[in-house]
């Protein structure tokens, strides 16, 4: 806010004063000279706020923002004064509005109220609102009026009944017919979203292209089979109600960063681009595999995607598979992106990979620490089906450290990276013996080394990226066209 803040008073003082280099050479307002619709183009990139403020800097401006096309109020610029923006908003005279965001909440010490936000959605939806974002908070289940049903309007819009981290999610609930006819984008977070409300919603969306379903509720059963149109679904963390469902046999692109469990995919078949990440593995018990064979089904219907992306926890399910000699599918991918550590419990799991991906052209490893799935507790697991941990993780795949080893972490939450230049090369090494068609790899560190430790890498790097093969004691050597390392 503060950053606006200094946006705004730098229109103010750029029209007052001449060391802004706002005046021209005989002496008038450079700015102020400007037609209005170029000044309404630049307040739009501003809250709405601070563009009414404009109508006090000189009678040039004092109608300026009341054509501006775009609106957007704040909790805290609307919680106190509902009645004056409602009056304001009576002198605001645009024909056409192209953006529209409002972010409220409702609680005892607010003066608004559902018929305040009910006016400004009316004013929107009369002004033919191409975009339309909606986060309203604490109102009860029909803070949306029913007008707002029906648009023939609205191209992408975002409806959100709460905010992250606070569960008291309240339902997205239609109680009418949902006509959206011109919609494409729709992203709906953080509210109780029953299967039969989102078929209402989708029922009327004809031509959407786009979902995004952040952090919802009580979903089960995603079908969108029916909604041809629809070719990029984006699917974060589903709370509540077991692992989702989901039919979507037209979509081209699909992101899930899921909680618990994952999703079970049904019909993905036109899919080329995916992104699969668990950001939680759940409660882990004496019985707990580590959803092994929900990922392992999951990458079955990824098998013929050429972009593929893992990330968190996802490699320690897939390494503790390999290592109990599950079955793992063969894929089609072209480029694969992987979040992960460099570390003991992701190396056997991305070596399958490798394996297992006879076109692999690109590999891109962004390291990052977070927290999964504790090393005792993959050990423990590996004990209970009759195997020895410390065999297991060194007899194929080498000396790699673990993530205690890697990452110390302090009773202040502070984590200070332990990592060597070895284990990076390391890994180089064991890229290029479990795939025989990587000649792009991407290592972007982002500060996984220290400086001295990074220097040292930069060293020992070279021998892996000459343009052709050289001889080692008899053998043709792999070797990268690229290696690209991002500090």
């Amino acid at each position: 806010m503060r950053d606006v803040e200094r946006e705004s008073d730098g229109i103010s003082s750029a029209v007052r004063s001449p060391n802004h280099g706002s005046y021209s050479n005989n002496g008038s307002d450079f700015i102020s000279s400007l037609p209005d619709a170029i000044l309404q183009h630049i307040l739009s990139y501003i809250p709405t706020k601070y563009a009414i403020r404009t109508s006090a800097l000189s009678k040039r401006w004092k109608h300026v923002w009341c054509e501006t096309p775009t609106l957007s109020f704040h909790n805290s610029d609307i919680s106190h004064h509902p009645n004056s923006i409602s009056k304001t908003l009576t002198t605001f005279t645009s024909p056409k509005i192209t953006s529209f965001h409002i972010d409220v909440s409702f609680n005892n010490s607010t003066l608004l109220t559902p018929s305040h936000v009910h006016s400004w959605i009316e004013l929107a939806v009369s002004r033919h609102a191409d975009i339309m974002s909606l986060i309203i908070i604490g109102s009860d289940n029909n803070v949306f009026p029913d007008f707002f049903f029906t648009n023939s309007y609205v191209k992408q819009l975002t409806l959100g009944l709460g905010h992250i981290g606070h569960f008291s999610y309240l339902d997205m609930i239609p109680k009418c017919t949902v006509l959206w006819t011109s919609l494409r984008n729709l992203t709906l977070e953080c509210c109780a979203l029953p299967d039969e409300s989102l078929a209402n919603i989708l029922s009327g969306c004809p031509v959407l292209e786009s979902l995004s379903l952040l952090f919802c509720e009580e979903l089960h059963h995603l079908d969108l089979s029916k909604s041809v149109n629809l070719t990029r679904l984006e699917v974060i963390c589903l709370f509540l109600g077991g692992p989702l469902k989901i039919v979507a046999p037209h979509i081209h692109y699909l992101k899930l960063i899921e909680c618990h469990e994952p999703s079970t995919l049904v019909d993905v078949s036109s899919l080329t681009n995916a992104t699969f990440s668990l950001s939680h593995i759940g409660r882990i018990t004496e019985v707990d595999d580590f959803h092994q064979d929900m990922v392992l089904k999951m990458l079955e219907k990824l098998q013929n995607v050429e972009k593929l992306s893992i990330g968190q926890i996802v490699p320690q399910v897939l390494s503790v598979a390999e290592l109990r000699g599950l079955p793992f599918p063969q894929l089609q991918a072209k480029s694969l992106t992987v979040r992960m550590m460099l570390v003991r419990s992701v190396i056997p799991g991305l070596a399958r990979l490798l394996q297992n991906s006879p076109g692999l052209q690109m590999l891109t490893v962004n390291t990052i620490y977070y927290k999964g799935i504790e090393d005792a507790e993959l050990d423990r697991h590996l004990r209970t089906q009759g195997l020895n941990p410390d065999r297991c993780w060194r007899l194929k795949y080498g000396d790699f450290p673990t993530t205690e080893q890697t990452y110390s972490s302090s009773s202040h939450g502070v984590v200070t990276k332990l990592a060597r230049s070895k284990d990076v090369v390391s890994f180089i090494k064991l890229v290029l013996k479990n795939s025989k068609t990587v000649d792009t790899m991407v290592l972007r560190l982002d500060g996984y080394l220290n400086a001295t430790e990074y220097q040292k890498l930069l060293q020992m790097v070279p021998p892996f990226t000459r343009n052709k093969n050289v001889r080692a004691r008899g053998q043709a050597k792999r070797l990268l066209n690229v290696l690209k390392i991002i500090p």
